[in-house]
This record gives structure tokens, C-alpha cells and sequence, in this order.
């Protein structure tokens, strides 16, 4: 068959930002369709550049037998508009997967009669087994774990999809279909089993790894085919398994890779000891990033991220003992945050001085405990979102708390960066990172301040009708 893979265009300022890197998930699924023998075509409104007008344009000029789209949350809009232009040109049948329908699972069916199907779940089978039985005239749906579908009219779900037994199996993400740029992401193990309440476990709770040797190949056949500046390591926690990480990292420096190739990943404080970073430092690792999340004790206790701020605090200096970059995460608006909290987290930052920081706005993210807690108003939480274009954690906003409205969050967002900048006597890397990204931050600017102007424009009303 010719199958059709989609991925949504860039919504937003910091969409284009991160559409500077290559999408792995439908990278792996492209390569197992591949593999199985059928044709695929991407079209990727990221890296390729392609609008919605395009991506319809190519599906009709192309006619595939099948369609698959991929999105997250925020991008779900998009992904169904795109579906139902695709319909309304030729009628394909038309699978959605990725983060937003993991989470959502057959939901996403009843909100768009133009996707056929739902891939919740890992998809590189799923797919090959859909595409087959689409061959066979649909013989076969009902058998096919972790798809959803319509059956006489009714929207049903065959049940979960076992993990593969072996991800060393799995052929390597087909990135030559896509426009790589200087960094390509690489993945090691799948499943996270911590109980983080703002995380939705897209990939489960267990842990999956591949062996050593089989990242290593894949880490080689990367360089040498693609010659990426930067590999990012995109597991949810780099280090999860110390003793498999450190036999990764001799292999790099055994086969020579640091010499050829930069490093760059995200893990967890209390997984970090001074050999690992040393480790680190020797492979030619450039970057730490580390999930912080709030610099109140408290509040960050409340997260169930099982980390304390002196953990933070010891795996910065050990990173920077390295010589390896600090990159820092934070999420302003936890459940019963108040603007005392929020400035122990912007405090906590400027202590920390990281050479780079993400201060992301809380959002109920489906399938997340904060999702439960925002939709039963609980955790002092407002729901504000319309629909999923909102679900956006930097330059939008889903939700606010009784005491801080999302005009303060998104002030005290802004505020993080500058203060971090200012504390630090900074102030040319701040000209330079402002100059460097003009359009996100102005977005992010006017963001805050339309929010703030709406909000002083309800405020005499609301003190109008006020209980005196």
C-alpha cells in the first residue's frame, strides 16, 4: 500500500522552534511500514515546511491508500482540520495517533467523524497490521490490539496493546525521509515508572529497554549517514537503569563516537553521582537538562516527583564540576500554588543561575492526575480551556487558581528569565537570547499582557458585584 504520514505545521512561535527537530514517533512507525514492504510518503508541516493547503494538495496528487496523522495535545485542532479537508478532497480512510490520542484513546473519534481510526498505543505494529487488513478489504479490525474504530455506528475499542517483547527488533527511526537538521533524537528505553501528578505516561509506567549494544549501532548509523551536529537522548529519564547508562557511555568512548558527534539529555536529580557525570563529561556530553519543577519545597513535594531541592541543588554543582551545561525546567500553577510559592521558585532559580531555563505554564495535560484534579475545579484550579488549542504550556493557558489568575502566572513566567538574567548580571546573554528568539518572545510578552489587560478590564465589574 502508499501510506501517507502527517505531521501537523506549526502553530505558534514556539512550535517553530521546536519543529526544528525531527518527530521520532512517526519516524519509528514510517520505518516498520517500510520494512513491511509498503510505500510511504511524509509529509511533515515541521521540518518540511508545509502548510495545511499543502499537506491536502500532496494527499490528493499522491492518492494513498492510507493516511496517518500524529499530534499532541495543543496540535489536535490542526490534525482535525487537516482530516476533514483531506476527506472533503478524496475519500481515504484516515488513522490519528500520538500523544494526545494515548491519552484520549477512542475519544477522538467522537469529536472528528473524518478520523476512521485511532492508534492508542505504540503504533509501529499497529500500523503494519492496519495497513494489512485495509488490503483485505477490512478483514481483521476486531483483532487488532490498541485500535479503535467505528462499528455499526458505534465507536469501540479493541482493548490495550501489549509492549513489544523486544525493542532491539524494531527497525531504526527511517530518517531519511525526513529533512534532518544538526540534531536527531535517539531513544533508549520506553516507560517511566514515576508517579509525577502533571505527566500523562505516554509511553506506561514499566520500563523498556534496548540493550546497549543495540543503541550504540543506531548512535554509528546516525553519524555516519546523517552527520548530525548533536544526538539527543529524548529518554523521559537518561540514567534511569545507572548500571546500562554507564555501559552506554564506555561504548561511545570506546568506538570513538564523542570524537564525531555531541551529546545532550534529560534525567533526574537523585539519579546523578559524581562517575555518571564524569561519564558524561568524557562522552561529550554538552547539556544536562534536569525537571526541577517548583523551588518550594512544599509545592514540589506535592508533585509526587520524589526529589527535594537539596538534591537539585548537589547534582548542579556536580554537573558544573564537569563542565557540563545546567538546563533547567519549571512549572508555575501546581495544585494550591500561591504568589508567595511562585516567588520561592523565581528566587530559587536566580540561585541556581542554570546557563538555560523552561518555565512552562501548568497544564491538565489529558490523562494526568492534574487533568482530574482541574476538571473537579480541586487543587484550587479554574478550568479556562475552550478547546485544545489552549492546551499550550508556554504561550497560551488552560487553567488558573483561586488565588493566582493566568495573567500572574504568565507575568511571573516572564519574570523567571528576566530575573534569572538580571540577579545573575547577565544582561548581555539576555540581550543576546531575546534578539535571538524576538518572535517567542514577543509572543510570550503579548500573551501576558493581553491576558493581564482582559483581566483589569473584568476587574470593576467583578468589584461591582462583590458582597460588601
Amino acid at each position: 500500500m502508499k501510506i501517507a504520514l502527517v505531521h501537523p505545521p506549526p502553530r505558534s512561535e514556539f512550535d517553530r522552534h521546536w519543529a526544528r527537530f525531527p518527530v521520532l514517533g512517526l519516524a519509528y512507525v514510517a520505518a516498520s511500514l517500510l520494512r513491511a514492504g509498503h510505500d510511504v510518503v511524509l509529509l511533515d508541516g515541521k521540518l518540511g515546511g508545509l502548510g495545511v493547503d499543502d499537506i491536502v494538495r500532496r494527499v490528493r496528487d499522491e492518492r494513498p491508500d492510507l493516511v496517518g496523522i500524529t499530534c499532541m495535545t495543543v496540535e489536535f485542532p490542526v490534525a482535525v482540520a487537516i482530516a476533514r479537508r483531506i476527506k472533503a478532497a478524496r475519500p481515504v480512510p484516515i488513522v490519528v495517533g500520538g500523544a494526545h490520542v494515548n491519552a484520549a484513546g477512542k475519544a477522538v473519534l467522537d469529536e472528528c467523524d473524518a478520523f476512521d481510526f485511532a492508534c492508542v498505543g505504540e503504533g509501529e505494529h499497529l500500523a503494519c497490521e492496519l495497513a494489512d487488513a485495509i488490503a483485505a478489504g477490512g478483514a481483521g479490525l476486531a483483532r487488532i490490539a490498541g485500535l479503535a474504530y467505528r462499528r455499526h455506528r458505534l465507536t469501540v475499542w479493541n482493548g490495550a496493546r501489549p509492549y513489544p517483547r523486544d525493542y532491539d527488533e524494531l527497525p531504526f527511526p527511517a530518517w531519511h525521509l525526513f529533512r534532518v537538521g544538526d540534531q536527531v533524537p535517539l531513544l533508549t528505553h520506553r516507560g517511566c515508572p514515576f508517579q509525577c501528578n502533571f505527566c500523562g505516561h505516554n509511553s506506561g509506567f514499566k520500563p523498556r529497554y534496548r540493550t546497549p549494544a543495540s543503541v550504540l549501532a543506531e548512535i554509528e548509523h546516525v553519524v555516519t549517514t546523517f552527520r548530525p551536529n548533536v544526538i539527543r537522548f529524548e529518554d523521559e529519564t537518561f540514567g534511569l537503569h545507572v548500571r546500562r547508562t554507564k555501559e552506554i557511555l564506555h561504548g561511545i568512548v570506546a568506538r570513538g563516537l564523542h570524537r564525531r558527534v555531541r551529546f545532550s539529555a534529560q534525567t533526574r536529580v537523585d539519579r546523578i553521582d559524581d562517575e555518571l557525570v564524569a561519564l558524561l563529561r568524557e562522552a561529550r556530553f554538552e547539556t544536562l537538562e534536569l525537571g526541577v519543577e517548583s523551588g518550594n519545597p512544599a509545592i514540589l513535594a506535592a508533585t509526587h516527583k520524589g526529589i527535594t531541592l537539596e538534591q537539585v541543588e548537589r547534582a548542579v554543582v556536580l554537573a558544573r564540576r564537569h563542565r557540563l551545561r545546567v538546563w533547567c525546567k519549571f512549572i508555575l500553577g501546581h495544585p494550591n500554588e500561591t504568589l508567595a510559592d511562585i516567588r520561592d521558585t523565581v528566587a530559587f532559580i536566580a540561585r541556581l543561575n542554570p546557563d538555560r531555563l523552561s518555565v512552562a505554564i501548568m497544564t491538565p495535560y489529558p490523562g494526568t492526575p492534574i487533568h482530574d484534579m482541574a476538571r473537579k475545579g480541586e487543587g484550587g484550579y479554574r478550568l479556562l480551556a475552550r478547546d485544545w488549542t489552549d492546551f499550550d504550556k508556554y504561550s497560551a493557558g488552560a487553567l488558573e487558581l483561586d488565588g493566582v489568575s493566568l495573567g500572574q502566572l504568565k507575568f511571573y513566567q516572564l519574570w523567571s528569565y528576566v530575573n534569572l538574567y538580571l540577579r545573575n548580571r547577565r544582561l548581555g546573554e539576555l540581550a543576546r537570547l531575546v534578539w535571538a528568539h524576538r518572535p517567542m518572545a514577543r509572543e510570550l510578552a503579548w500573551s501576558m499582557l493581553a491576558r493581564n489587560a482582559r483581566e483589569l478590564v473584568r476587574a470593576p465589574a467583578s468589584a461591582a458585584t462583590a458582597p460588601r
